[in-house]
């Protein structure tokens, strides 16, 4: 479970980052955080893995209080939750199988995988995550050889290999095409199903954000304005979130190209 209690960030240069939130996030949730470019969404949940550090109240990450975390705590809190970027974040030149073995990390640590001394087992979980996204054939390719799609699923495999409890995932189909959008939000869907991983997602998509959710909670200027259920949520709703009417640039569109 994560609980936000009375959380508030502000930046250096006195910007508000976060504004008094409170949330609890339950195990085996799939949330889907919406709102516009600069609503706080990256913030919120860059909060979640101390990537960005709130400056008051109380983040609770299976009871404990993360706002103190540092050092060895700190990392164990990284192991146990993944993270899914929009730009994928993997090593170029190195090989899709590297990359996913860079998900033991937090496991094995540093100097074995420098090394490469990763266990029979650490391999074969790799390699069983990189099934599970349907992309094993290309298990030796270099990253950069990829295309957006490809390399996302790679990341997504990942983060498999990390084990995680939780999942979160920033903007992660913004640079894909609709298609390559819907595939993988079907794979972070199908996982947090089969593995009952508690998922959040940042998207600008509302059209997706319906169709993915469990739980839609949106954002304005830092606040929540909206938590309900993906079922209870309407255009109106997204209206009254963006606090303007919604645009063609909103929706993703279907799966067909």
């Amino acid at each position: 479970m994560i609980e936000f209690k009375n959380v508030s960030l502000t930046y250096p240069n006195g910007t508000k980052g976060l504004k008094n939130v409170n949330l609890t996030i339950n195990e085996g949730e799939f949330v889907v955080i919406v709102g516009l470019s600069g609503a706080g969404k990256s913030t919120l949940i860059r909060s979640i893995n101390k990537l960005v550090t709130a400056t008051e109240g109380e983040l609770l990450v299976d009871n404990e209080n993360i706002l103190t975390h540092k050092g060895k705590r700190l990392r164990s809190l990284r192991t146990k939750v993944g993270m899914i970027f929009q730009n994928y974040n993997l090593v170029k030149r190195s090989n899709v199988f590297k990359n996913v073995l860079a998900g033991r990390l937090g496991h094995t640590g540093t100097l074995r995988s420098l090394f490469n001394l990763f266990s029979k087992e650490d391999r074969s979980l790799a390699y069983e995550s990189l099934k599970r996204v349907n992309i094993e054939e290309k298990i030796y390719s270099r990253a950069d050889e990829l295309s957006g799609g490809q390399q996302q699923r790679v990341s997504i495999a990942r983060v498999l290999t990390q084990k995680p409890k939780y999942i979160l995932a920033d903007e992660p189909v913004a640079s894909l095409d609709p298609p390559t959008s819907h595939q993988v939000m079907t794979y972070l869907r199908k996982i947090n199903q089969e593995d009952n991983i508690t998922t959040v997602v940042n998207l600008h998509f509302i059209d997706m954000a319906m169709e993915y959710a469990d739980r839609i909670i949106g954002m304005r200027a830092g606040e929540v304005v909206f938590d309900g259920p993906a079922s209870e949520v309407s255009e109106k709703t997204f209206e009254e979130i963006y606090g303007r009417t919604i645009r063609e640039g909103d929706l993703r569109g279907g799966t067909e190209a």
